[in-house]
């Protein structure tokens, strides 16, 4: 009878192969009796793994061509749920990234497997958001950030505020929900996610399509154009890159009355009080 508290973990591999594992995702790892993975660095991760685990199972196998994504997510996640129900000791769910940034399968597992008495720990790894800060020396904290899938940023029609900087996830795999090997653009693919930005930023505001780097021997890429020639990218644009809107001007202080209040000694004073460190805990 295992003694572990846990019956899977939930866990995020980085975006640079085995490189960004923290040390929390490796100990789940080593407690694992079956590792199942959705990442494209198999062979990496299979010298990594070595005999870890009695088994490692790619869920990649999963995805079918033409198939509706979310069919896909179930087989995975079900996979997951059955093989934990069945052996006396945890498995672990390792995903590319982030476990549940813009991840589906693993928000399943987390649901489904609490609803069926296994017990869930979903641990934290480096997301490509993460990464897209450093990429593009952004500091999210300075004019605020806001962010959409793409598809669904025109399915819901969103509105953007154009003083904040805005990152359009998946933009390579916009208008699709089907699972595809097909990795070519039509140029119009890009028209209706054009002329939808277009509605908050001038045609010739620059934007940048960033590729994190996702092998230890290459660099991100960065590719600048203007909104307008969107179209003109097609060839350029794959489904692991993300759309970066700078904002058109950086809005300025509105509330000048409070900006002087929260530089006042007085108002300190006043929102603030001593209080006994044992008491705070």
């Amino acid at each position: 009878m295992s003694d572990d508290p846990v019956d899977i973990y939930v866990i995020g591999l980085g975006m640079v192969a085995i490189r960004q594992l923290t040390n929390e995702a490796e100990a789940a790892i080593d407690k694992s009796q079956v590792l199942f993975t959705v990442d494209y660095h198999t062979e990496m991760l299979e010298r990594y793994v070595g005999d870890r685990v009695d088994e490692l199972v790619d869920l990649t196998e999963e995805y079918t061509e033409g198939e509706h994504r979310i069919e896909t997510y179930e087989r995975m996640a079900q996979r997951v749920i059955d093989r934990a129900g069945e052996i006396d000791g945890p498995v672990a769910f390792a995903l590319y990234g982030h476990p549940l940034v813009f991840v589906t399968p693993s928000q399943w597992v987390t649901e489904r497997a609490t609803e069926a008495g296994l017990r869930v720990e979903v641990q934290p790894g480096i997301s490509s958001m993460d990464c897209l800060y450093c990429d593009l020396g952004l500091d999210p904290s300075r004019n605020g950030i806001q962010m959409f899938e793409a598809t669904d940023l025109l399915l819901r029609e969103f509105e953007l505020n154009s003083n904040v900087p805005a990152m359009i996830w998946q933009v390579g795999s916009v208008e699709a929900v089907q699972y595809s090997e097909r990795t070519g653009n039509e140029p119009a693919r890009f028209t209706r996610l054009r002329e939808y930005l277009e509605r908050f930023y001038p045609p010739d505001h620059e934007v940048t399509i960033v590729q994190t780097a996702t092998y230890p021997i290459t660099d991100s890429k960065l590719l600048r154009f203007e909104l307008q020639a969107f179209e003109s990218m097609a060839d350029e644009i794959n489904p692991i890159q993300t759309l970066y809107v700078p904002p058109v001007a950086e809005k300025s202080v509105q509330n000048r009355e409070l900006q002087e209040t929260i530089e006042s000694a007085e108002h300190l004073e006043f929102i603030t009080r001593d209080e006994d460190p044992a008491e705070a805990r």
